[in-house]
């Protein structure tokens, strides 16, 4: 009886240890890979075991959305229902860093509602160890990279290429620059000590005002320009003088217009002015008639009366 009696309280001990004779529901949530999750594994809220995987299946092929392939049905014990709430999620951990896989479930907030028996909860994947070690090999890689760019860089400036090369191996070239150093402290020293202009720049507050009364001077022409009555303000403010000056455009692109015509017409090959400009012919022809008519016009001069008719009167 005795033995009876501990093999009894054995097995409830146990079982209030695993949750086997506690009130379960079932919830959902979809996954795109369970990464060794099985069976029976864990499920955990804020890390303390609430219930176990009970089944991982396939999603129908014409009811998968957004890239999940696996479908999870958990146990869930009734004391962790208030607890799991819309805005819980549901994240695939791994047993320290080799360990076997199961479900955390992060606690939800006053702002979701409790989850029921059949309810989806958003799962979201974290990184394996897997993902983990090829990030890692990615990083070394281009961390290999680095360092052999950089021993390029420092084996070019050891053997003494390039500026920088030069300025850490090449004594003349330090010496010049501390030549230029000295020379550059010297011109300074001067500038301070002298009466040029750029000492006056830099010292004489006179020519600062000088310049301040011809910006002032330049500002109040400026307002001339703008709001003043001049034919400058005109120019800038009035659109009748730039209609008017549009129109003259206007005007003067239509005289070109018709000037170009006219040339058109002057360059026809059958017109007047054509032929007495391209044909000799016509030419020597005007020339012998204006020297004919300057002729005949000095004769008038000298015998006019050879030019008059006879007049006979008769009377009856």
């Amino acid at each position: 009886m005795l033995g009876v009696v501990l093999i009894i309280w054995a097995v409830y001990k146990v079982g209030k240890i695993f949750d086997v004779f506690a009130d379960r529901y079932t919830i959902v949530t979809l996954l795109p890979n369970v990464a060794g999750l099985r069976e029976g594994a864990l499920v955990s809220l804020a890390g303390q075991r609430v219930g176990k995987v009970e089944e991982i299946d396939f999603i129908p092929m014409p009811r998968k959305r957004g890239g999940n392939h696996l479908v999870l049905k958990l146990e869930v014990g009734e004391v962790a229902r208030e607890q799991i709430r819309t805005d819980s999620r549901a994240l695939v951990r791994a047993q320290g860093v080799l360990g076997d896989k199961f479900i955390d479930i992060s606690p939800g907030t006053l702002r979701g509602r409790p989850l029921q028996a059949g309810d989806t909860i958003a799962a979201e994947m974290t990184m394996d160890i897997e993902q983990f070690l090829v990030k890692a090999s990615d990083a070394m890689d281009r961390a290999n990279g680095i360092v052999t760019d950089l021993q390029q860089i420092t084996g070019g400036l050891a053997r003494g290429e390039g500026t920088m090369g030069a300025l850490l191996r090449d004594d003349a070239l330090y010496a010049r620059m501390i030549g230029t150093t000295t020379e550059l402290n010297t011109l300074l020293a001067q500038i301070n000590r002298g009466d040029g202009a750029l000492t006056r720049l830099i010292r004489d507050p006179d020519l600062y005002h000088r310049m301040v009364s011809a910006v002032t001077r330049v500002d109040s022409l400026g307002g001339l320009v703008l709001y003043g009555r001049g034919t400058i303000s005109s120019l800038l403010r009035s659109d009748s003088m730039y209609n008017g000056l549009a129109g003259l455009a206007t005007k003067a692109d239509v005289a070109a217009g018709e000037f170009i015509t006219l040339m058109q017409k002057v360059n026809r090959s059958d017109g007047t002015m054509n032929k007495m400009l391209t044909d000799p012919r016509l030419f020597d022809e005007f020339l012998k008639s204006v020297i004919d008519l300057q002729a005949m016009i000095a004769d008038v001069r000298q015998n006019p009366k050879k030019y008059v008719p006879e007049v006979n009167v008769k009377v009856f």
